[in-house]
């Protein structure tokens, strides 16, 4: 018995670290926007809007076949849109922002193509990604509660 008591006490003290580490409150995840969360919102929501808002200048570059101001205005304006869309998806509630991320990551993926086919002049296509980049920005802003 004599040899086991130090190797009782590490198992006790482990025991213990572990049932005091796990065992604390569990955080509740929020179902609702609370005030907390929309004034985060608020904080974000005007820089996506206002490059949500500057989309029809691109529109009109790409019916022009102005392929050098198409890709400046990607690289320009819409340079900041990836940091401000993520900001702003990871202040929506925790359901949904599998969705707002993935509709994020096609957004990119629409201007990625856009700029391409701005490179090898290809009308077509660049008014396809428009469209549907389009559509995966508003779609992404109907998750935004209004505030």
């Amino acid at each position: 018995m004599g040899r086991f008591r130090p190797v009782l006490g590490i198992l006790l003290a482990i025991v213990a670290t572990c049932l005091i580490a796990c065992g604390g409150p569990a955080t509740k995840i929020p179902t609702t926007y609370t005030p907390e969360i929309l004034q985060q919102v608020e904080l974000y929501t005007p820089g996506v809007a206002t490059l949500r808002d500057r989309f029809p200048e691109l529109e009109g570059y790409i019916q022009d076949q102005d392929w050098r101001n198409v890709q400046s205005f990607i690289h320009g304006p819409m340079g900041e849109l990836r940091t401000r869309v993520n900001r702003l998806a990871a202040t929506l509630l925790t359901k949904d922002q599998p969705q707002a991320e993935s509709l994020a990551k096609e957004l990119y993926g629409h201007l990625e193509r856009l700029d391409e086919a701005a490179v090898n002049g290809q009308q077509v296509v660049a008014g396809q990604e428009y469209r549907n980049a389009l559509d995966d920005f508003d779609a992404f802003l109907n998750l935004v509660p209004a505030v």
